[in-house]
């Protein structure tokens, strides 16, 4: 089984990110989770969501301990973690590393002035995980209503530029 922790602010797409792999990797045939943990936060608070991906059946419906990946939204809240991949919107050593902010601003996915992040930071993660472009494509244009090629084309670009 795979776990993911996505760390994110509220406001920037982290659950949605989780309810796209979970799409893609149902896509691809496998079973998954997608588990948001917030409670009455507002926009900008800390938001954790968690992803489980595995080829049987998942029993489990607990937060995620002891992630293997975890991908960090936004530099400031990174944690000491001991995840074996660690993703960053942003530049860091020890990281694959891409620039989110620079995709959704490209692409004008803007919400009352924050970045959202959830199309190219789910195409990053989906390339850590290897989940095909396809998968995600089809995840992607399930999960929006508008902007629909916009996203598309985010997340491509964070499957594409994501450095390891």
């Amino acid at each position: 089984m795979i776990e993911v922790k996505i760390v994110s602010r509220g406001g920037q797409g982290g659950v949605t990110a989780a309810r796209i792999l979970a799409k893609a990797a149902m896509e691809e045939g496998l079973y998954s989770q997608a588990i948001p943990q917030f409670g009455a936060e507002r926009r900008g608070a800390k938001v954790y969501s968690y992803l489980r991906i595995d080829e049987k059946p998942i029993r489990r419906h607990t937060k995620v301990e002891k992630p293997r990946i975890v991908a960090y939204f936004d530099k400031k809240l990174v944690e000491n973690d001991e995840a074996e991949i660690r993703i960053l919107n942003g530049i860091a050593e020890g990281f694959c590393c891409l620039n989110a902010n620079k995709i959704a601003e490209e692409l004008d996915l803007i919400s009352s002035g924050w970045y959202l992040l959830s199309s190219p930071m789910s195409g990053a993660i989906a390339r850590v995980l290897e989940i095909s472009l396809n998968s995600l494509v089809y995840a992607v244009r399930s999960e929006f209503s508008s902007k629909v090629e916009e996203n598309v084309l985010a997340a491509k670009k964070g499957y594409e530029v994501v450095k390891c």
